[in-house]
């Protein structure tokens, strides 16, 4: 007879389930803008090598500090989707290999901008028990989203020529 698989024991290791939820939440916090829960997925001693700079952000002070800026006065909304390729768990530490998506929609101009990425996360266990971002290092190729021009023309044309009620008196 079969059972409804609520004994069953999960096929993915528990600290990669973990693993998987922090980086969860961390894109969660990041498409939201959401400072505070952003940093609660990383460590004290973080550090952050992005693409073409600015040189590598380290410690929890100095991340914190670059996207608060980022997140306040950042000149695009993000909407990041993303695949973990591969999570090997080694004692202590997690290395989290995969790729992400950013849909950058600008604040300021009418623009959209794709950028493809990739990524290596590596974990570590904190003493908690917890599982927190030690170290994470990216690249990828901006491009830009071309508009449909038909859909352009009619949001312009709304935009500068509304449309005029009639009143009927």
């Amino acid at each position: 007879m079969f059972g409804s698989g609520a004994n069953v024991r999960s096929r993915v290791d528990p600290d990669i389930e973990v693993i998987n939820e922090s980086r969860e939440s961390l894109f969660r916090a990041f498409n939201a803008t959401d400072l505070d829960a952003f940093m609660r997925s990383m460590a004290n001693d973080i550090v952050v090598m992005g693409q073409g700079g600015p040189p590598a952000l380290v410690g929890e002070a100095s991340v914190r500090s670059n996207y608060k800026e980022f997140f306040d006065n950042g000149p695009f909304i993000p909407n990041l989707t993303h695949s973990s390729d591969e999570v090997i768990v080694c004692g202590d530490w997690a290395f989290d290999r995969g790729t992400w998506r950013i849909m950058r929609t600008f604040k300021r101009v009418v623009r959209q901008e794709l950028l493809n990425s990739c990524y290596i996360m590596i974990w570590h266990r904190q003493t908690t028990g917890t599982w927190k971002l030690a170290r994470i290092i990216w690249n990828g190729t901006p491009v830009p989203v071309k508009a449909d021009k038909t859909a352009g023309a009619a949001a312009s044309q709304r935009l500068h020529h509304p449309k005029r009620t009639r009143s009927t008196s």
